[in-house]
């Protein structure tokens, strides 16, 4: 278990200072360089960083709340953003705020007209959907969040804008602390830990917090937290998925 908690935090290791790296670089000479370096990606070249539990909970999400599409934060090499394509065949916007990532992902499906590519920032991206009735706020919204490798969170800010313009909306955050599971790694960036502390109620609003019914040991990939966020008119139906489970007597302040 030691042995292989310290090769995933050296891969990512790896992953996050490519990503650093990458970035000055002209977005053409970043994607060639990414596309001869697949030994620093490991599970993140699969759906959900590896993680099958996650996959199921996501063919059971689309089953139920039905999308007319999808959003992803945080592209990287694209391989959730096929996978939420295939478990459900509409259309699905991913925003990516690396070029070279961005580049890559847009070459990868150059021919899958479905996938659309955004190069900005995910809260932008979100803006440039709602402004433009990319996804009618009638329509139910299913939003993946993984955009969060930097000390600029953007977190809040998208389940906010998430939750008040799409009011049939679920949405998932990767790298999240399932608070009684520490078989689940997450993210924090100095004192700041991926919770729903960090959310807060005004960012939660009346959205019903929900948590994998898969224990962290049980897992498979990175075993990487998650928590899923559903709108009031969705609650009911994605409660009773079989993946999901609340948390008796967990509340939320601030």
């Amino acid at each position: 278990m030691a042995i292989n908690r310290i090769t995933r935090q050296a891969t990512a290791f790896l992953a996050r200072s490519y990503d650093s790296l990458s970035r000055p670089l002209h977005p053409a000479v970043a994607e060639l360089i990414g596309r001869n370096i697949p030994a620093v990606d490991g599970p993140w070249l699969e759906p959900f960083n590896g993680q099958r539990a996650r996959q199921d909970m996501f063919r059971s999400l689309v089953s139920a709340v039905r999308p007319a599409a999808l959003s992803e934060s945080g592209s990287y090499r694209g391989a959730s953003t096929r996978f939420l394509w295939q478990v459900s065949g509409k259309p699905v916007y991913t925003a990516e705020k690396n070029p070279g990532f961005a580049r890559y992902v847009a070459r990868e499906f150059r021919h899958v007209p479905e996938i659309k590519v955004i190069n900005r920032d995910s809260r932008d991206a979100l803006l440039m959907l709602r402004q433009g009735e990319h996804v009618p706020s009638s329509e139910p919204f299913l939003c993946y969040l993984d955009a969060h490798w930097n000390a600029d969170l953007p977190l809040r800010h998208e389940v906010a804008f998430i939750l008040q313009n799409w009011p049939l909306s679920v949405i998932v955050i990767d790298d999240f602390k399932v608070p009684d599971d520490d078989g689940y790694g997450f993210d924090a960036y100095g004192r700041t830990e991926l919770t729903v502390e960090y959310l807060g109620s005004s960012a939660l609003g009346e959205s019903r917090v929900l948590w994998p019914s898969c224990p962290g040991r049980e897992e498979t990939g990175y075993r990487r937290g998650c928590v899923v966020l559903a709108s009031p008119e969705l609650a009911a139906i994605v409660s009773g998925l079989p993946e999901l489970r609340g948390i008796p007597g967990l509340t939320v302040t601030g």
